[in-house]
Order: C-alpha cells, then structure tokens, then sequence
C-alpha cells in the first residue's frame, strides 16, 4: 500500500517522500525476529533521520506496524520525528494495539503509549478500527482511510455467469491456517451432500509443505479429490482467469484486519461470503454484497453458500451490488479522493497545533 498512497499523495499534488521499511523478504520471515533484520535497522534510523534533516517535511505519514519488535523499531523511529519535531500522522493497517495496555505489557506501554499519544493523529482502515487505539489517540483525531486496488479491464470482466453449471466457488489466499483453508474444504463437504454439480477451488500459497499435506490428506479423507482443486499460487493472468470462471467467492478468515482480495471478488463482480473479522462487515454489506458468517459456524457457512448456488438472481444481484461498491468505495480513484480530504485535514494549521511531539 506504500507505493499507492505515495502515487495518490502526488497525484494529488503534494511532494512526497518515501522512506523504505522493509526488513523482511520472504513471506517466511514475516513477524519473525532475526540476527539479520537487526543489523538492518540501524540502517533505517538513518535513513528516517537524513530524509527529515534534508527536507523538513510539514508532516510525515508513518506506515506503523503491531508485532512488539517492529513496533519497538517504529517507537524509536518516531523518537527520531519527536526530537527534530515533525508532527506525524499514524497509518494503521493492523490490529491489537489496545493489548498492550495489559499488565504483562507494563514495561513497554509507556514506550507505545508515548509514540501513539503524541501523533497529530491517526489513519485506520475501518470505522471499528479506531476502537483500538482511541485510548491514545482521540476520535476527533482519527480518520477512516480504506484501501484502494486498482481495477481490471473492462473487457476481462464480460458477463460470463448464468444457470450454467457447474457453479465454481473460490477460495484465494496464503494457505495458513486463520485464512480458513480447512474450514472451506469443511463446508465443500456440506455442500456437495446436497449439492453436487458445485466445484470448488482452494488457491492460494501453502505456509509450509507439512501444511499443504495436511490439507491434502483432509480433502482425500473426506472423498472430495474429484470436487476440490489445489491449484497452488495464482497471479497475473492465471489468477485474473479464476476470478473470471468463478460465481461465489469464500473467505472464511478468523485473523484479519483489511484483506484486499474481498476487494479483489469484489471488482470481478462476485458475492463475497466471509468473516465477521477487522473491517470486513463494513467492506461487505451482509445480505446485500453477499454475506457475513462466523467461520467457526460451518453449518451457516455452507447454507449461505447453497442459497447463492441455488439462486443465480441472488448470486448477480450480491454481484452487481459489490461491483458498485467497490467503484464508489475502493478503486484507486475512490483512495485518491479520500486521501485528500484526509490529507487536507491533517495539513490544516489547527489540526497539528498541540501536538507537534516535542522532544522527549
């Protein structure tokens, strides 16, 4: 999301900056602490204080992250915008700040608190969201930013559904386990006791080969080796192909803040059935994007599921409704626009007064 903030900051004409936070590179590595991400964050330091002595930004836009060790880093980043006093506007794009009140957290609250208190506000991608870290940052101060993905040509998203059959149900993410891989093939089984010209397809990148064996053996173990594809990782076209073939998109998640590729089914015109997990209730509309089930409710699931099969009205209607939401609310153009008006609101000379982190 850091390149498209930095290209709807300047395509909104503000000079922007980007200062690289990257220390892991395999997915592998992330939230995990290694002798090799350490050495690199001195390395960060400097390059966060050489960009704000070079240019002395009116504001800074700080991409914070919620796993206690990169969290620290940013802590003592944001020291840095403290001491040279640069206000600064947090961009939340995880949960679980509110936990670190927690008494086991005593020794490094005060550190979080200070960093999260003195910004001159905050950024969060849902109105739920901000529940998190109002402790620290007031309301008035936080402000709903939504991401934004970029569309598909129209040409690729031609009507291609209608009472044909078989209905093809998708599953896209990381294969781990609170993304709900298990729980989808779970409710395939439901569904094909009495629905039995659905196909399903579980795509996505397995966390481990020990996992994506496990998956194996549930989906040969519950005799769906002929109802279940295990296509692995799928982009560009081939991912693009299918989101095209597909009719219902299902992401049954018990951990997420924001996921993108709701927003993904979305623009393919598809009802999404997921979690009521983060932000996604305000992403997808229960009852009229598609609809909004526990994960752990399997039952339900695969009822929701079946009456979408069911009902091809129902499945375009849900479709037809989540592609206008997405235009409206989560292209680029929509991100553009609300980051101005995010933007104009934290630039104004009141909305920074008082909080400009003096040194400490």
């Amino acid at each position: 999301m850091a390149e498209r903030f930095v290209d709807a900051s300047i395509q909104n004409g503000f000079n922007t900056e980007i200062v690289q936070k990257t220390f892991s590179r395999e997915l592998e590595e992330v939230g995990k602490v290694s002798l090799s991400k350490i050495a690199k964050v001195p390395g960060f330091f400097r390059r966060v204080a050489d960009a704000v002595s070079c240019s002395r930004p009116t504001l800074c836009i700080y991409f914070i992250t919620v796993g206690l060790p990169s969290l620290l880093v940013d802590c003592m980043a944001i020291r840095i915008l403290r001491r040279r006093q640069i206000p600064y506007v947090l961009y939340f794009h995880g949960k679980g700040y509110r936990r670190y009140e927690e008494r086991r957290y005593s020794t490094v609250s005060r550190i979080i608190r200070n960093a999260l208190g003195h910004a001159s506000g905050g950024l969060v991608l849902g109105e739920c969201l901000k529940h998190d870290v109002d402790h620290c940052i007031s309301n008035d101060r936080l402000y709903v930013l939504p991401n934004g993905i970029p569309d598909v040509e129209a040409y690729k998203r031609v009507c291609r559904r209608g009472n044909k059959e078989p209905i093809k149900v998708i599953f896209l993410a990381n294969l781990i386990p609170s993304k709900g891989p298990m729980t989808f093939i779970a409710m395939a089984r439901k569904i094909l006791e009495s629905e039995e010209w659905v196909r399903f397809v579980l795509a996505g990148r397995p966390a481990s080969s020990e996992y994506f064996r496990q998956i194996q053996a549930f989906i040969e173990s519950s005799g769906l080796e002929n109802r279940v594809e295990l296509p692995g990782p799928l982009y560009g076209e081939a991912k693009e192909r299918l989101f095209g073939e597909a009719d219902i998109f299902v992401l049954p998640t018990e951990k997420d803040v924001f996921p993108l590729v709701n927003l993904e089914a979305m623009q393919w015109s598809l009802p999404v059935v997921s979690s009521p997990i983060g932000a996604i209730p305000e992403i997808v509309r229960d009852g009229v994007d598609g609809f909004i089930v526990d994960p752990k409710n399997v039952d339900l699931l695969a009822r929701r599921v079946v009456e979408l099969v069911r009902n091809s009205e129902l499945r375009r209607g849900m479709g037809h409704s989540a592609r206008t939401r997405y235009e409206a609310q989560y292209s680029l153009t929509a991100y553009a626009r609300n980051l101005k008006r995010a933007m104009d609101r934290f630039l104004l000379p009141e909305a920074t007064k008082g909080y400009p982190v003096g040194r400490g």
